[in-house]
């Protein structure tokens, strides 16, 4: 099952550990001491390999047969039974000593977000059909557990025509949100009246230690595909201010508005841009990632009308992606100000900061550097999909079209100095000073500035770019490989450790 990858977008799970693992004790003799083999002595990324087998809802169900069930009807309500265990996952795991049980609950429920579904309809063969025809797996009991539940991650409830008889409840992995979203477009497509007819109530209730962003996308993104539904509530503490109001209005309009859809994801930027302002930094990086995966998932869903599109338009979503990825590569490293007042890397060995912060820091850091390639290529039309930030989430044929004069130089010399400071940030000064010489080359082209706030904004830049040029060439380590620096940042933002 080694080559087995999930199908949905979330890959998620525990963290490594933040130390390397220890070198087996020497006797006496020269030789290593005999240590019992166990969960606990293995290295994190065995245990995490071992965790993924049998406890990722979908790997498990690799080679089982296909799951059937059947109902009952009691008190009007439905029960189901299984042909076979839905998930077979070892629990057993949760009850094993504390290390191993906090390990591989957090492991289980941030890589399994689970979704509580309840459905109120007059008819019970509504519910059942639903559940049946939309291919979703999901575990049903005939107690009230599920009913009790509070460790999933999503609250579900679909109501016909205000009905106040609840007919189902179940439960089921955020992987098999699509089949059932695809399930209610084509029904509103079929019958105008069935959106109507239907009221939608989704409560986010945790992300289990996951980005907010990237939960939220997960599970809320999606229903957006959605429209002409009688009523939606969107709620959840976790849920970033704006996107609640933004879904819910999106799902209650008779057809999908591109230019809502756009204004939404600007109004998420002018949010980040306010948050970044106010040195609300992880704010603003959730903010833009919200807006990036909203795009990915607009392309996905709606691709044929959004390539449909005037050329006014794809402009327009290019430099939109241009901004949230500039503002996403700034707030990411103001968010890590260490590097700021240190030599390149120093910050890796200050005994002020814990392992795990490190580790966090490094993983920040590592982000706006790919945020900042990702601007870059977007503003000079770069083909290479190892910088092109649409190639991660997208087939090539979905990808919106670009052309490097939708953009300014001044552009280009902003993208220029942004990836030049987040270079600078991961100790790769050489990289960095090339960087802002191309800034600083393009900055020099432009006219001296004159009493107007482009000109203004372009002599602010160059004085920047100056600022940062003189520390990257200050920085330069002759002794060093280019690109060491980097790959030591990766690995420990990857395993929790440099070496």
């Amino acid at each position: 099952m080694a080559g087995i990858s999930k199908r949905d977008s979330m890959d998620a799970g525990i963290s490594d550990s933040t130390k390397k693992p220890e070198s087996p004790q020497i006797t006496s003799k020269g030789t290593p001491s005999k240590c019992p083999l166990s969960l606990t002595t293995i290295p994190p990324s065995l245990r995490k390999r071992i965790y993924n087998h049998i406890l990722d809802t979908e790997l498990v169900n690799v080679g089982n047969p296909n799951v059937s069930y059947t109902h009952t009807l009691k008190n009007n309500a439905l029960q189901f039974e299984a042909s076979r265990t839905p998930f077979p996952i070892c629990t057993s795991l949760f009850y094993a000593n504390k290390q191993i049980s906090e390990e591989s609950r957090l492991f289980f429920y941030s890589k399994n977000l689970w979704v509580r579904f309840e459905i109120y309809t007059t008819d019970a063969r509504h519910a059942k059909t639903m559940l049946e025809e939309s291919g979703v797996l999901f575990a049903a009991t005939k107690d009230d557990s599920i009913s009790r539940s509070q460790q999933h991650a999503l609250d579900m409830t679909l109501v016909e025509k205000n009905s106040s008889q609840k007919r189902a409840t179940v439960m089921f992995p955020a992987q098999y949100l699509p089949r059932l979203i695809n399930f209610m477009e084509q029904a509103g497509r079929t019958s105008k009246a069935w959106g109507k007819g239907h009221a939608l109530f989704l409560t986010l209730k945790g992300v289990h230690g996951m980005e907010i962003a990237s939960v939220q996308g997960d599970l809320l993104e999606g229903f957006r595909a959605l429209t002409g539904l009688s009523k939606v509530v969107v709620d959840g503490k976790e849920i970033l201010p704006g996107y609640a109001e933004s879904l819910a209005e999106s799902m209650m309009t008779d057809t999908f508005d591109v230019e809502a859809w756009f204004n939404s994801l600007k109004e998420t930027l002018t949010r980040a841009r306010e948050d970044q302002s106010g040195k609300n930094y992880q704010e603003s990086v959730q903010q833009c990632r919200s807006a990036i995966i909203a795009l990915t998932y607009g392309y996905l869903t709606r691709a044929e009308l959004l390539h449909s599109q005037p050329e006014a338009f794809h402009k327009r979503i290019q430099r939109l992606r241009f901004d949230l990825e500039s503002n996403l590569s700034a707030s990411l490293l103001a968010a890590s100000p260490v590097f700021m007042d240190s030599k390149p890397l120093e910050w890796l060995s200050l005994p002020s900061m814990p392992l795990a912060t490190r580790h966090h820091t490094a993983a920040a850091l590592l982000s706006a550097e790919t945020a900042s390639s990702h601007a870059l290529s977007l503003a000079t039309d770069s083909p290479s999909p190892s910088s092109n930030p649409w190639y991660r989430s997208l087939p090539p044929e979905l990808i919106p079209p670009n052309k490097e004069a939708w953009f300014t130089d001044t552009d280009r010399a902003h993208a220029w100095l942004g990836l030049g400071k987040a270079h600078y940030a991961v100790g790769e000064c050489l990289f960095a000073a090339g960087d802002l010489e191309r800034a600083e080359r393009i900055l020099a082209e432009k006219a001296e500035p004159e009493s107007n706030q482009h000109d203004e904004t372009i002599n602010t830049a160059r004085s920047e770019v100056k600022v940062w040029f003189e520390r990257a060439r200050d920085g330069i380590n002759w002794n060093v490989r280019p690109g060491s620096s980097l790959r030591k940042v990766a690995m420990l933002a990857r395993n929790g450790y440099a070496d």
